[in-house]
């Protein structure tokens, strides 16, 4: 087999790689979502008390850094995905920013909307900003990879 075929045959299983992964992120958060509020907030709870050991700072204060900054990872990973799912369907860097961005921030909005229907969650303006800067971050980063990689 010549390198040519190899790179084919790579591209071909990373064409088949990110859409899966996509998918199983965004499963993983509807998953997470559908938890009803108070047992999310004793998961979350409870890595704040484990910070709370390393950092000086208030229990409440902890448990809303974690319930966003789960946000942010989960939906930045969203976005890094799809991202590289839509690579190589869409050639250009700034319509690949805004598709895959786009697609990972209305999941974001959509996951809050579902949020209202589970008991003890809510529908959150706060949250669905912390999603789509997540998911336009880790659109960026890949973004970003294939513009320099471009240049080489």
């Amino acid at each position: 087999m010549n390198n040519n075929s190899k790179r084919f045959r790579g591209r071909i299983n990373m064409m088949i790689i990110w859409p899966v992964l996509s998918l199983l992120v965004a499963v993983g958060i509807f998953i997470s979502s559908s938890i009803e509020g108070g047992d999310s907030n004793y998961a979350s709870m409870g890595i704040a008390y484990s910070l709370q050991r390393v950092i000086p700072l208030r229990l409440e204060t902890l448990n809303f850094i974690v319930r966003k900054g789960t946000h942010f990872v989960a939906f930045f990973v969203l976005g890094f995905c799809v991202a590289h799912s839509l690579k190589f369907h869409v050639h250009k860097h700034l319509k690949l920013l805004l598709l895959a961005w786009t697609i990972a921030a209305v999941y974001g909005v959509l996951d809050e909307i579902h949020q209202f229907f589970v008991p003890g969650r809510e529908m959150a303006l706060l949250d669905m900003g912390i999603n789509a800067v997540g998911a336009f971050l880790g659109v960026g980063v890949v973004v970003w990879f294939l513009k320099k990689k471009a240049k080489n």
